[in-house]
């Protein structure tokens, strides 16, 4: 099928099974899907302008669907999401323009899917290699706080009309007793930023952060890494519709079966130890990070159809085995609540 926009035939069935394992993935991760998404597109050929712009729009609506089913677990703190927009959504912006200019000097692609590899190998491998540690019971405490303890600026402002206000702040449903909102924005506008330059809504950097480095528990990072995606998908579409970089049909495509499944991958993490959900996610953005350099050195190879193939083979094959676990994990779970009951 053709799409006209983006100027590029795609089997539009490829196009739903994607959006069936990027809802799953999105309910589940608190990731938005945008990494996937993103990755699958620019190995499928789309033009990586194309692919990030209608990538963060499938990241939009996920995100929107997986954020009210984590809010009804009691997994999403509002307080501590706005804060992280109001960092986020100026660094998106910054980030989209800067995506214009390296687009006007061909160096779009080759930044775009550097920057993947990067991330999606480095995050990954830091959270495999912290998961095989715990297991071994050399690292007992996973989360550092090293950044929930970052002491920067006043400790208190005047804001007129409302007088004296203390910039360090109390998060219940994160468990935070005191964290300064300026280290909160500080977070936002680093992942923001690259949210809007990769096309992703950040989840899968926001996840690791808020776990690791802020101490917030794993449910609880994925419910409020998604209220923030939320944000994130909405600027980023917005401003690449504006430039036409958007190709709605092919959104469309994805986001109908993604509406579904989302709803059942949030709820599965209600059967699912937090040890074992890192686990597979490390696992999962190492087999990213893979399948996106396959595809960037292709760019370099004559014969390059063995690379895109096995990079194919390799985002969507690992994709589609994690989906399935999850979807047997939630009837499992379902099973043995109602014997319980």
């Amino acid at each position: 099928m053709f799409f006209p926009n983006a100027e590029i035939v795609l089997n539009p069935f490829l196009l739903v099974a994607l959006g069936l394992i990027v809802g799953t993935l999105s309910g589940f991760f608190g990731i938005g899907g945008g990494f996937l998404i993103t990755g699958s597109l620019l190995v499928l050929g789309v033009p990586p302008l194309y692919a990030v712009g209608t990538g963060i729009t499938l990241v939009m609506g996920t995100a929107i669907i997986s954020t009210l089913k984590h809010r009804q677990l009691g997994n999403v703190d509002l307080k501590f999401g706005f804060c992280l927009i109001c960092g986020t959504m100026p660094a998106v912006y910054i980030a989209e323009r800067l995506n214009q200019v390296l687009d006007a000097n061909d160096m779009a692609s080759p930044v775009i899917q550097g920057l993947y590899f990067l991330m999606l190998c480095g995050i990954g491998s830091f959270i495999t290699y912290d998961s095989i540690r715990n297991k071994a019971g050399k690292n007992a405490k996973t989360s550092k706080m090293i950044l929930r303890n970052l002491r920067i600026g006043p400790e208190f402002i005047y804001i007129p009309l409302l007088g004296k206000r203390s910039l360090y702040l109390k998060f219940p449903v994160a468990g935070i007793d005191s964290m300064s909102v300026l280290v909160i924005l500080m977070i936002g506008f680093c992942v923001g930023f690259m949210a809007g330059l990769l096309g992703a809504g950040g989840g899968f950097i926001m996840m690791p952060v808020l776990i690791y480095l802020v101490g917030v528990p794993t449910t609880v990072a994925i419910g409020t890494d998604l209220l923030q995606v939320i944000v994130t998908g909405s600027l980023g579409t917005f401003l690449y519709s504006l430039s036409g970089k958007v190709d709605l049909l092919m959104a469309v495509f994805m986001l109908v079966p993604a509406f579904f499944l989302s709803q059942v991958g949030a709820m599965a993490t209600k059967f699912v130890d937090a040890s074992k959900i890192r686990s597979v996610y490390g696992a999962l953005l190492i087999a990213g990070g893979l399948a996106v350099g396959l595809e960037y050195i292709s760019g370099f190879v004559t014969h390059n159809n063995v690379l895109n193939y096995a990079a194919i083979i390799i985002l969507l094959g690992f994709s589609a085995i994690v989906s399935l676990w999850i979807l047997l994990m939630y009837v499992k779970g379902l099973i043995v609540e109602k014997l319980i009951n």
